[in-house]
C-alpha cells in the first residue's frame, strides 16, 4: 500500500471508531473514554509528525506550531547539554560523522553538527528529506557539511537510494533516532541496522517517550488501525535491543524536565536518552 494511502486508511479508520465511541458514550457520560482512545491510538501530534516522517511528507508548518517548536528546542537543548554523557568530542584532526536516521527536519542534527565534522540525514519522506536540506542551509551548513537523502534501512526496496552502500553511508561516529523508534514494528532489528552503520567504538543514542501505564493497551489498539506504533519504552526493553545488536557501555538517563504536550492529546510526557557503543573489535 503506498504511504498516502496508509494515512487515508488510518484517518479514516480512526475518525469511525472515535464517532463510534462518542455515539456509545455520551449518554453515559464517560467522556473520559474518548481522550483515553485517542490517547492509545497515538494520535498525539508529536506521534503524528514521526508517522509522516516515515509513510508520507509532513508539512512544513507542523515544525512552526508553538508546542512542538518547544519540544524542539527542548531535544536540543538536552542533546547539548549531555554531550559528554553521550561520549561525544569536539571535531579533532580525524573526522567524525554523525547518521541522523529518521531525521525529520534534522533537530538532532543541527544540535550535534557543532561536534561534528560530517552530518548526514536518511528519512524515508522525500518532504522531510526537503525540509531538512532547507533547514541545514538556512543554519549556515553546506551540503558537504550537512545533508540528508531518502532511504529506509528496514526496507531499502521501499525508497532504493544507491547512496546508503555507499562509503559515506558507513562508518559513523555517531548514530542518533529522535523520537522515531516507536514507530517501528521490531525494534531489534532496527537497532541492529543502526549499530551496522557505526564505526568500531562508534556510538548509538536513541531518544524516544518513557511507556506510560497504558503503553501496552495502546500498542494493541494502534495495530488494530494497522499503524503499528507505542506509546514508549521501559529502560529493560531498549537495553535488550542494544544487547541483541551487540553493543556495550550501555547507559540510559531521563531528561531533565517532563515534556509538556497538550493535555488533550496526551498531556505532559517524559523522554528518554539511551546510549550504547559498538564493541571496538
Amino acid at each position: 500500500m503506498y504511504p498516502i494511502a496508509i494515512i487515508i486508511t488510518t484517518i479514516c479508520s480512526t475518525i469511525l471508531i472515535i464517532i463510534t465511541m462518542v455515539h456509545l458514550t455520551k449518554s453515559r457520560g464517560q467522556w473520559g473514554n474518548i481522550t483515553r482512545l485517542i490517547t492509545s491510538m497515538d494520535l498525539s501530534l508529536v506521534c503524528f509528525s514521526q508517522r509522516l516522517t516515515y509513510a508520507s511528507n509532513a508539512p512544513p508548518a507542523l515544525f512552526r506550531w508553538p508546542w512542538i517548536i518547544e519540544l524542539c528546542n527542548q531535544i536540543s537543548k538536552e542533546l547539548r547539554a549531555n554531550i559528554d554523557w553521550i561520549g561525544i568530542k569536539p571535531p579533532s584532526s580525524r573526522p567524525t560523522k554523525l547518521l541522523d536516521y529518521a531525521c525529520g527536519d534534522g533537530v538532532a542534527s543541527r544540535a550535534l553538527a557543532p561536534f561534528m565534522s560530517t552530518v548526514r540525514g536518511m528519512d524515508i519522506a522525500s518532504g522531510m528529506v526537503e525540509q531538512y536540506n532547507k533547514m541545514a542551509l538556512k543554519a549556515g551548513y553546506t551540503s558537504t557539511k550537512m545533508r540528508a537523502i531518502q532511504a529506509d534501512l528496514i526496507d531499502p526496496e521501499l525508497t532504493p537510494s544507491p547512496e546508503i552502500d555507499t562509503p559515506g553511508f558507513f562508518d559513523f561516529d555517531v548514530v542518533v533516532m529522535c523520537m522515531a523508534l516507536h514507530h517501528i514494528e521490531d525494534p531489534d532489528n532496527m537497532i541492529l541496522q543502526l549499530s551496522k552503520r557505526l564505526r568500531p567504538g562508534g556510538i548509538l543514542l536513541i531518544i524516544d517517550w518513557v511507556v506510560s501505564s497504558a503503553g501496552s493497551s495502546a500498542q494493541t489498539e494502534n495495530r488494530t488501525l494497522g499503524a503499528i506504533s507505542r506509546m514508549g519504552f521501559q529502560e529493560s526493553e531498549v537495553k535488550s535491543s542494544y544487547d541483541t545488536a551487540g553493543l556495550e557501555d550501555w547507559a540510559w538517563k531521563l531528561t531533565s524536565a517532563p515534556s509538556q504536550v497538550p493535555r488533550e492529546i496526551g498531556g505532559e510526557q517524559q523522554l528518554f536518552l539511551a546510549r550504547g557503543r559498538k564493541p571496538c573489535s
